[in-house]
């Protein structure tokens, strides 16, 4: 046999081998599955399965065209349906899973022996996958409200519907409003916020103040230490409630460093010190804080927060953002420096958020200089922290109060020297 032709039939069984190794990984975990159900008839394992998916390799194989693959796929589909209506009779209820599984088994033995490894195998791996986490979506499906499933797929129809239809251009005075820019970071911060929402009721606040505070830090660290200064009022211990309050402004201040690395990483290089200092001296009272205090003594209690897949909260935010970048480029055009730093410090007291990324991105297009984009950051960061730290002491009390805003105050006067002396 020639070299080309040994190496050519070489790669036909290496493709073949393939295709039966993706069968089987799919057939073993319904085989798997079957068994756990105690199913006493099962339609399709592990060995079905490889020789399904070895079927479509042969096909592919023999056939370059399409005849013989249809013609295979159609045999197999026949014998499906039959098998699912015969078992249908004497299962109420049953469903179809493992009867489409064959068919894409199939389909991706086709592919493999078409030379299509990386799709074959990625595709194998993602369906057996899929197939078994069947009890953690009917978990996840139950535990997800009517409310949050329609307002998640509201924001997914008008981010993925919308985005790509809004002008990617500057509009407005200064041209300061981009329509795509200003909603690409709307659906930026939600997909953050749906991240610590759903970390926390996942994680659920009876596993402790500290670490609700670090996963709602994610979602909210306002809505965050309004919630827990209440814990406080409530009976909660002053030194727990105070580090999760701690440690949801620790994280705050790695979120404005991580959306600088989305939006202007030159920012992003001017003040890391800042955020660096200020979140190490938060992280290490947060957690002398813990350490220090009484664990029994309300870690019971539920994080209150709202629903971040809302759209409501998103045009807000939108509109907000387009108010402070045009604040920011009035200001820095008639009063220089001084004006882009006084609106972060109005901007701070309701979002940092925003002006992060307003900042952030008039630095990155030129707008204004890199050192006034931190100086402002760093002021909207610093009034934030302080109506936080008024927030936990009317809220939560006298002792919560003085806990946090002490430590508040090392937080900002620790970024402060280091934005001065670094």
């Amino acid at each position: 046999m020639p070299e080309a032709a040994a190496a050519e039939a070489l790669i036909d069984l290496r493709n073949l081998a393939i295709a039966l190794a993706i069968g089987f990984l799919i057939g073993f975990e319904r085989e798997h599955t079957h068994a756990a159900e105690a199913r006493p008839h099962t339609f399709a394992g592990a060995r079905t399965f490889a020789l399904v998916a070895f079927a479509g390799g042969l096909a592919g194989w023999i056939d370059k065209g399409f005849l013989l693959p249809a013609i295979a796929l159609a045999f197999i589909g026949a014998l499906t349906v039959a098998s699912y209506w015969a078992s249908a009779r004497d299962e109420t209820g049953r469903g179809g899973t493992t009867e489409v599984a064959l068919a894409v088994t199939f389909l991706l033995g086709l592919a493999a022996a078409r030379d299509h490894l990386l799709i074959a195998a990625t595709g194998g791996v993602a369906v057996a996958i899929l197939l078994s986490i069947k009890e953690s979506v009917v978990k996840w499906a139950s535990a997800l409200t009517e409310a949050e499933l329609y307002a998640a797929l509201r924001l997914l129809a008008i981010s993925v519907i919308v985005l790509p239809l809004l002008p990617d251009r500057g509009y407005g005075p200064y041209e300061a409003l981009n329509p795509r820019e200003i909603w690409l970071m709307v659906v930026f911060i939600s997909g953050l916020s749906f991240f610590g929402y759903w970390l926390i009721k996942l994680m659920g606040g009876e596993r402790g103040l500290l670490l609700t505070g670090l996963a709602g830090g994610l979602a909210s660290s306002t809505a965050t230490t309004l919630s827990l200064s209440r814990f406080a009022r409530d009976g909660a211990g002053a030194r727990q409630v105070a580090a999760g309050i701690i440690a949801a402004n620790v994280v705050m201040l790695a979120r404005v460093g991580f959306l600088l690395a989305a939006a202007a990483r030159e920012v992003l290089a001017a003040v890391w010190p800042v955020l660096a200092a200020g979140a190490a001296v938060g992280a290490i009272a947060a957690l002398f804080l813990w350490r220090s205090a009484d664990k029994k003594d309300g870690a019971d209690n539920a994080l209150e927060l709202g629903n971040p897949m809302e759209i409501r909260p998103a045009l807000i935010f939108a509109a907000l953002l387009a108010v402070i970048s045009l604040a920011s480029r009035f200001g820095a055009d008639h009063f220089g420096e001084g004006g882009l730093f006084i609106v972060g410090l109005i901007s701070g007291l309701a979002d940092v958020d925003a002006m992060t990324l307003t900042a952030g991105r008039q630095a990155a297009g030129g707008g204004v200089e890199i050192i006034a984009a931190g100086a402002a950051i760093m002021a909207a960061v610093a009034s934030n922290i302080a109506v936080k730290g008024g927030m936990a002491w009317v809220i939560g009390g006298r002792e919560t109060g003085v806990v946090v805003a002490g430590v508040f105050a090392a937080i900002v006067a620790a970024g402060a020297a280091a934005f001065l002396f670094v």
